[in-house]
């Protein structure tokens, strides 16, 4: 038997976690150390296996501390063999959790997704000409046909780069005031089709809970080219805004 660790939060008062369950409906129950207290149940190794039904039990407990507390949200599959083991851990991170707690008290995160429309038929993503400069480079030797091609790929990805970077900056000029921190992810490429690719921009803002309504009504009235599409998302714990 293992123990499974959901958050990490400070001690006081707090939903009784006795009347919690968490996966396979196991009791959640706390240890702590120092003013830190960690939300744990016991698991067999063979039930960690990533499946719907236990990502959503885990996912409703770290929900319910947070609901009421400033949580430190760890992602699924942090394992201990003891409790002891736990209890160690927040004491040798204890300022360093305490730090992060002050920095997200009262905040959630909030999620901004730039979905780049586009018809890419290449394998690298942002070659937008690639039919073109196929038929530019048939005159060429292979050595210069290379190197064009090259160049042709490297100018498309500072073109894209440039386009990301004016998308983050108007989005945090939108949203000025109303966030403490953000984060971006480097834009992955999705793949509905075998030959189509689009390109994903992904911002996470960390926003105090009072300015969730207004974060919302400033998202819609961001404007970006109709080339491009945006999601919104939370709030949620702040996943990317913790520790690793």
């Amino acid at each position: 038997m293992r123990y499974l660790l959901y958050c990490v939060f400070r001690s006081g008062k707090h939903k009784k976690a006795e009347a919690l369950t968490g996966i396979n409906g196991e009791p959640v129950f706390l240890v702590g150390a120092n003013n830190i207290s960690a939300a744990l149940s016991r698991i067999e190794h063979s039930d960690l296996t990533p499946a719907v039904p236990r990502l959503l039990a885990y996912q409703r407990v770290i929900d319910l501390f947070h609901r009421s507390h400033t949580i430190i949200p760890i992602r699924y599959g942090c394992l201990f063999e003891e409790e002891s083991h736990v209890i160690r851990l927040i004491e040798e991170r204890c300022k360093q959790y305490e730090a992060l707690l002050k920095e997200l008290k009262g905040c959630v995160e909030m999620g901004v997704r730039v979905l780049f429309e586009s018809d890419v038929r290449h394998p690298q993503p942002f070659i937008h000409n690639h039919k073109s400069s196929i038929a530019n480079r048939r005159s060429l030797s292979p050595g210069r046909a290379y190197i064009a091609a090259r160049k042709t790929c490297y100018d498309e990805e500072e073109e894209f780069t440039k386009k990301t970077d004016m998308v983050v900056e108007k989005c945090c000029a939108a949203f000025a005031g109303l966030f403490i921190k953000c984060k971006t992810e480097s834009p992955t490429v999705l793949t509905p089709r075998p030959v189509f690719h689009i390109p994903l921009l992904s911002l996470y803002f960390l926003v105090p809970r009072k300015s969730v309504d207004t974060f919302r009504k400033a998202f819609h009235n961001i404007g970006l080219e109709e080339s491009s599409k945006l999601l919104l998302s939370g709030p949620w714990p702040p996943y990317n805004f913790v520790l690793s």
